[in-house]
């Protein structure tokens, strides 16, 4: 019941639920368009753009509403990396269920990726063969496993970047407040 209270945690989880959805919206739209959704460049240049917009948002309102104006820069980074945790939670959830009841076939869409791409890069036919045979063991729950790490390794990365601007000194503040009571 603690952590429902938290204004951090459901703060994060308000926001990164919202991230979440556009994201499977998105890739929802790609789907029914029949763009491949598993290793697809437009889809991810989107969604990096989502990810990076839905920190800037979650780190705005959060510094603003929640803490009155001021946040240190690691409040900051966990903010954001607990909004695209809960984001990424939501989207490889959606992975999982649409790969293992609805549509198998983005796996072998995303083996056929992956042969194509070692096949492109010069690969000799054995190292091609070894590499596929692990790629073959890709089970629906790694695939959304790894769907998850790459959403939080991209909004730690939007993070770092992000908490830099939101974030706000507390002695900086203390001094800037104190010099102007004094004038």
């Amino acid at each position: 019941m603690q952590a429902i209270s938290n204004p951090l945690f459901r703060h994060s989880f308000k926001f990164g639920a919202l991230v979440g959805g556009v994201l499977i919206l998105t890739s929802l739209m790609f789907y029914f368009r029949g763009v491949p959704v598993s290793v697809n460049p437009q889809i991810t240049s989107i969604n990096y753009f989502l990810i990076m917009t839905g920190i800037y948002f979650g780190l705005r309102i959060y510094r603003n509403d929640v803490l009155n104006g001021i946040i240190s820069y690691g409040r900051a980074l966990g903010a954001g990396v607990l909004i695209i945790g809960v984001a990424g939670a939501f989207y490889a959830i959606y992975i999982y269920i649409l790969i293992k009841y609805f549509d198998a076939s983005i796996l072998q869409e995303f083996l056929g990726i992956m042969e194509k791409t070692f096949i492109e890069a010069k690969y000799s036919d054995e190292q091609v063969e070894l590499f596929m045979s692990l790629y073959e063991k890709i089970t629906p729950g790694a695939f959304a496993f790894a769907q998850w790490f790459s959403k939080l390794g991209a909004g730690f990365f939007f993070s770092l970047i992000l908490a830099f601007f939101f974030s706000r000194n507390y002695g900086t503040m203390r001094n800037n407040l104190n010099n102007k009571n004094q004038d």
